[in-house]
């Protein structure tokens, strides 16, 4: 437990003057950040105190996935399983039960977290929308204070410490166990979860290979927006081929992404599965109200690759396999070969 009083500062004449100095920085960091977070309670988060929550425990996580430095290219939104996460996140979670308890006083038993919420206080926003919105704002003010990503992850732990104060104690509209059940998911899902690039920017530690990752990103978005063709209410996937022509003849949207731009990515070491499924993710935050996979069972497909390298099949084949695990994230539902907005 010395390690977390440390951390968040325990009496003063017991620290040095660098720890306290610490300590004052990440109680400013984390007081900017909550007033940016308190500027959209009643906007963004639809006067909803659990989102609030959310959003401080995915932007942690989300800086604690930064650390651990991944370099390839994955889609945002894709979840990453690593035993870096696995192990990381509850150290998190420790530092966000000592503020919470020895800080804020309120009696929380660690077994008695409520991990399954209602859905009343699931958020009113998606993960990939909260890191569009406010990671860069997170990640200069992080940066201001001299923190990389790891301290800044610690430091969102402090602002769901805060918050849980605030709407426990003082406003009394969250019950602590939920609160708390509501920030370890969020650790878990920021730390597990690929997120929106960044603003170079905004980036605590920028290496020229990281620009190279940012500007890449915002490039394949581009070419992933001016890859959406066709029209209507519905996104047609498949076999490319199949789907242009079901979309063409019975309407609906299609990704087509030109040859020539394929292999200028893969000359620059970029997958362009990568413009498929940010197409995808396009129209999903367009919220479309349907998205049909044509011409296979996607149940059976799923099956299929199971177990299989992901990287080795077809594109549409990926873009169906990352729809299973991500589409109810963007408030989407599967119904047979179709998934529809809830």
């Amino acid at each position: 437990m010395s390690f977390l009083k440390n951390l968040f500062g325990g009496s003063p004449k017991k620290s040095s003057g660098d720890a306290v100095e610490t300590m004052k920085r990440r109680q400013q960091a984390a007081i900017e950040v909550l007033g940016i977070l308190q500027e959209h309670f009643k906007t963004t988060f639809e006067s909803h105190p659990a989102s609030v929550l959310y959003a401080g425990a995915w932007l942690a996580g989300t800086s604690l996935f930064r650390s651990f430095g991944y370099t390839q290219n994955v889609a945002p939104g894709t979840v990453i399983l690593s035993d870096k996460a696995n192990d990381e996140w509850p150290k998190l979670m420790n530092l966000y039960l000592y503020a919470v308890i020895e800080k804020s006083r309120i009696k929380l038993n660690p077994k008695d977290m409520i991990i399954d919420i209602p859905q009343e206080y699931k958020p009113k926003k998606a993960i990939l929308k909260i890191q569009e919105l406010f990671q860069d704002s997170y990640n200069q003010i992080m940066r201001k204070y001299g923190f990389d990503y790891l301290e800044g992850a610690q430091v969102g732990a402090f602002i769901c410490a805060i918050a849980t104060e605030t709407h426990c104690v003082h406003k009394k509209d969250l019950d602590p166990k939920l609160a708390a059940g509501i920030v370890s998911m969020g650790f878990v899902e920021g730390a597990k979860t690929s997120p929106v690039p960044l603003n170079s920017r905004s980036s605590p530690t920028t290496s020229n290979s990281d620009e190279k990752e940012v500007q890449a990103s915002g490039l394949i978005r581009t070419i992933a927006q001016s890859s959406i063709s066709g029209s209507g209410e519905r996104l047609v996937l498949g076999e490319r081929d199949v789907a242009v022509q079901e979309a063409l003849d019975n309407g609906g949207k299609f990704v087509l992404v030109h040859p020539e731009v394929e292999s200028k990515l893969k000359q620059g070491n970029y997958d362009p599965y990568l413009i498929y499924v940010t197409a995808l993710i396009i129209e999903m935050e367009s919220k479309i109200s349907q998205i049909d996979f044509v011409n296979a069972n996607v149940d059976e497909l799923a099956q299929k690759w199971s177990g299989k390298s992901q990287q080795q099949a077809p594109v549409h084949i990926r873009q169906m396999l990352w729809l299973k695990g991500n589409a109810e994230k963007y408030g989407y539902q599967q119904s047979g070969n179709s998934w529809k907005l809830k």
